[in-house]
């Protein structure tokens, strides 16, 4: 079966932001929010605002493009941030711990 998807045209940062900071409040362990975009989208942006609505304002949260994956225990649950852009197999993905987040 399919996942739902959503695609979404954001005005600006902030707009990005305040759905990233949404999305932080109503998530749940065992949620997955993929993101699909250009270089410069704005994924990034969203995932940051994200992690720090459940982890609080000043968590610093790096983008994972080289470390490619980066973990954030917390209170409700874990968030795991992944940056797939760069991989080139699936099962690379598996060796990162996506099935394992």
């Amino acid at each position: 079966m399919p996942h739902p998807t959503l695609t979404l045209a954001l005005p600006d940062e902030a707009a990005t932001a305040a759905l990233g900071e949404r999305l932080g409040a109503v998530a749940r362990a065992g949620d997955v929010i993929a993101l699909v975009g250009d270089l410069g989208a704005g994924k990034t942006t969203l995932a940051r605002a994200l992690i720090r609505s459940h982890l609080g304002p000043e968590t610093e949260a790096p983008s994972p493009t080289f470390t490619l994956v980066q973990t954030y225990p917390g209170p409700r649950f874990d968030i795991w941030h992944f940056d797939l852009y760069r991989l080139e197999d699936p099962g690379e993905a598996r060796e990162l711990g996506l099935e394992e987040a």
